[in-house]
């Protein structure tokens, strides 16, 4: 009954009712789109670093995650390669050869990463020979001896085209200086203009070559797994098989130097040995030197100076600026609704009082006739949040079509690209909104009701019903 009343009063003054619907459905239309522009452009730009940049996980050698130093191996990779890929999870996996170094023209010269990868492998990994711009570009194909592939800023920069040779200049794995002469086959452009400019690629043979590594040598495997959200639980797996941790003189002097305090450097150098732990025997180790809350603060930085061999990082390790952005999306949400509901709610606020003085005599005599003041507070409460559901629906009923609109077709942001492409973001982006945010929303909405009611029902309780009565 008390809801049926509710719904009537509403419609009893149509104009006001329908300004206050209007207003709360174009806000939620535009702080919905807003947010859902966001989330496009963060989606791009992680679906390309997984696609181009990172993968899905990388393993390396620990050492050589600390120093990137030439010497610092995976070793025998072929076997190691084999039980990946015999894993459900794995799409495909591929080895690299990685070395920073210098790349020079007639012209310029330029310090780049230098990876060397197997290009039949590397295409399941990553997208890059689909990001190849120049007509005359191939992906090292045409040119049997010694091609390189550039990105486009990189060629920019070099003033260099297909076909222009480069020197590479670095070092080798023993250390000797060692240089050699490639030929560009290709030039690439990615939605990230820093790694076009940054990164070059030669083949893995011809990157042996260049560093006198042996067999099956690798500084970096980069897997891309069928599914993204089995990332973590993989990663986990992984290091449970393959990752080692040793309490020496070594990984004790890195604890002392990441200020990890000295009760806890003293109970780690009682154990120090020789003794190579697994991840869950390292775990007990440690973990009953010291209380769990001071084993939770410091876990990752005793995990970090203690690891040797292998390294298993996803990408939210090795681009940890993409994970902090894509664990801002709710927050975004939060802020963005949470703001344009506030102001609404100031609206609401304005129009229940109103109703509420209108009403001073009805409510008076409902209250004369025997109806409580919890009903009246409820019936009060009511109003607003009907009248708050009915714009928050018809808000979010909007959104999502022009969401989904928007998401089919793309929005050509193609004016800005020279500056999105200079911080790594697409300039087609592809807005979208996931949905239990609709659901996180409409709970936004009714608490505002609720709150913007509080006010003007309790002003209708306090009411004397003999004054209320006789009030014109």
């Amino acid at each position: 009954m008390i809801v049926d009343i509710a719904w009537k009063n509403i419609w009893r003054s149509k104009l006001r009712s329908l300004v206050v619907i209007v207003s709360i459905a174009v806000g939620l239309l535009g702080g919905i789109i807003a947010v859902a522009f966001m989330n496009g452009l963060l989606v791009g730009r992680i679906d390309d670093a997984l696609q181009i940049e990172v993968s899905s996980i990388q393993i390396h050698n620990s050492e050589f995650m600390a120093n990137s130093e030439t010497e610092f191996v995976i070793p025998n990779t072929n076997k190691l390669i084999s039980s990946l890929q015999n894993m459900p999870q794995v799409k495909s996996v591929s080895k690299r050869l990685k070395v920073e170094t210098m790349l020079s023209s007639n012209r310029a010269a330029s310090g780049v990463v230098l990876l060397g990868i197997e290009p039949d492998k590397e295409k399941l990994v990553t997208d890059l020979h689909k990001k190849l711009v120049d007509s005359n570009s191939f992906y090292f194909e045409k040119v049997k001896r010694r091609p390189i592939l550039i990105g486009q800023k990189l060629a920019e920069k070099l003033k260099v085209h297909v076909r222009s040779k480069i020197a590479i200049n670095t070092v080798d794995v023993n250390g000797v200086s060692t240089k050699g002469v490639f030929r560009v086959v290709g030039i690439f452009k990615t939605q990230n203009a820093m790694f076009d400019e940054a990164n070059a690629f030669i083949r893995y043979s011809d990157m042996q070559n260049l560093l006198a590594t042996e067999n099956d040598d690798a500084h970096e495997i980069a897997i891309m797994l069928n599914n993204m959200l089995e990332t973590t639980a993989t990663k986990d797996s992984l290091k449970q098989s393959l990752s080692k941790y040793r309490i020496n003189e070594k990984s004790l002097l890195k604890i002392r130097n990441d200020s990890v305090p000295e009760n806890i450097y003293t109970l780690l150098a009682d154990i120090k040995s020789e003794e190579r732990y697994s991840k869950d025997k390292f775990d007990k180790a440690i973990a009953k030197l010291f209380d769990n809350e001071d084993y939770m603060v410091y876990q990752e930085q005793l995990y970090e100076a203690c690891e040797v061999g292998l390294n298993i990082a996803e990408w939210r390790d090795l681009a940890p600026e993409l994970a902090m952005q894509s664990t801002w999306t709710d927050l975004i949400l939060y802020v963005f609704v949470g703001i344009i509901l506030a102001a609404l709610g100031f609206g609401i606020v304005n129009t229940m009082l109103m109703v509420v003085l209108e009403r001073v005599r009805e409510i008076g005599m409902l209250m004369a006739i025997g109806m409580n003041s919890r009903k009246i507070f409820k019936m009060i409460v009511l109003e607003s949040v009907l009248l708050s559901l009915v714009g928050g629906v018809i808000g979010i009923i909007l959104s999502w079509l022009s969401v989904s609109a928007l998401n089919a077709y793309g929005v050509d942001m193609s004016m800005f690209s020279e500056g999105l492409e200079a911080i790594g973001y697409s300039s087609q982006i592809y807005p979208f909104i996931e949905i239990d945010s609709y659901i996180k929303i409409t709970i936004m909405v009714t608490v505002t009701g609720v709150l913007a009611a509080i006010y003007p029902a309790m002003h209708a309780i306090r009411l004397n019903p003999s004054e209320a009565i006789r009030k014109e």
